[in-house]
């Protein structure tokens, strides 16, 4: 049964680059799709945004947290929405799922191997980068992205808390044309991948542009949303030279003026290998 307030088709795993006529994705095309494989931490994402999700499940017991407030995330009882809790930032609740999943997964772990028993999304996006991590295993090439897989984001600026966007991989569906030729940049191959995260900004604007086909459930019409943890799709390019990321934006309508190279806001990839 689908728990959530919005259906969200399953996805493939990625397609390999392919030319796409405009608004549409190389993996759109093939039918039937298989079965989206998954990993017990996504499960546990699902398990936990499934409740989040539901009609009897008060709103606000799934928020963004501000900075000071405690971080909870919390699983609740089986056919009881109430119980099911988060109030967190999008870094700390993937390792609320991390630690919620994995044994090895404790704070002791984190400030170990990040630097601090919470990590922020810039300490999840320098560590991916920039050394081995038991446990992780950095993933260069979109086209390689599977389901469980993080992704980070570093923002490049002086802040405390909002110091990027980290997020888990649910789908990745595949080659994606736009049909603005501005959001389509030479040498590069773009891929609408579908997320979990817990974010404050819920990802597109309703109606516009192709977004039903790449919507977020945190969004429930053109006037009213959400924010907290839920499903939504994101824009990543890779280098046709390298496979490697190259840049991305928030969701599939998001302007040109609002996509950030990796010169600018540095991303980076790592696979859970419990």
């Amino acid at each position: 049964m689908d728990l959530s307030r919005r259906s969200f088709s399953g996805g493939t795993a990625v397609a390999a680059p392919a030319t796409a006529t405009p608004g549409t994705t190389a993996a759109s095309a093939r039918t039937p799709r298989p079965h989206r494989p998954s990993t017990p931490h996504l499960l546990e994402a699902e398990h936990l945004v499934g409740y989040l999700s539901l009609p009897t499940c008060p709103l606000a017991n799934n928020t963004y947290k501000e900075p000071d407030q405690p971080n909870v995330v919390r699983w609740g009882s089986p056919g009881d929405a109430s119980g099911w809790v988060n109030q967190s930032q999008c870094a700390s609740f993937l390792t609320a799922v991390l630690k919620r999943t994995y044994k090895w997964a404790t704070s002791g772990f984190f400030s170990a191997h990040f630097g601090v028993a919470s990590p922020f999304a810039r300490d999840y996006r320098a560590a991916f980068a920039e050394r081995e991590i038991p446990h992780f295993e950095r993933v260069t090439r979109v086209a390689d992205l599977r389901p469980g897989d993080l992704i980070a984001v570093d923002y490049r600026n002086d802040q405390d808390t909002n110091t990027g966007h980290v997020v888990m991989v649910r789908s990745v569906k595949g080659v994606y044309t736009a049909p603005t030729r501005a959001l389509n940049f030479p040498g590069e191959t773009q891929y609408a991948v579908e997320v979990v995260d817990c974010t404050s900004e819920p990802h597109g604007v309703y109606g516009v542009g192709n977004y039903f086909r790449f919507p977020d459930n945190r969004i429930f019409n053109a006037t009213a949303a959400t924010d907290g943890a839920g499903y939504g799709h994101m824009m990543f390019y890779a280098s046709d030279a390298t496979g490697e990321f190259s840049r991305y934006r928030w969701s599939v309508n998001t302007s040109s003026a609002r996509t950030f190279p990796v010169s600018d806001r540095p991303v980076s990839a790592a696979r859970v290998v419990s």
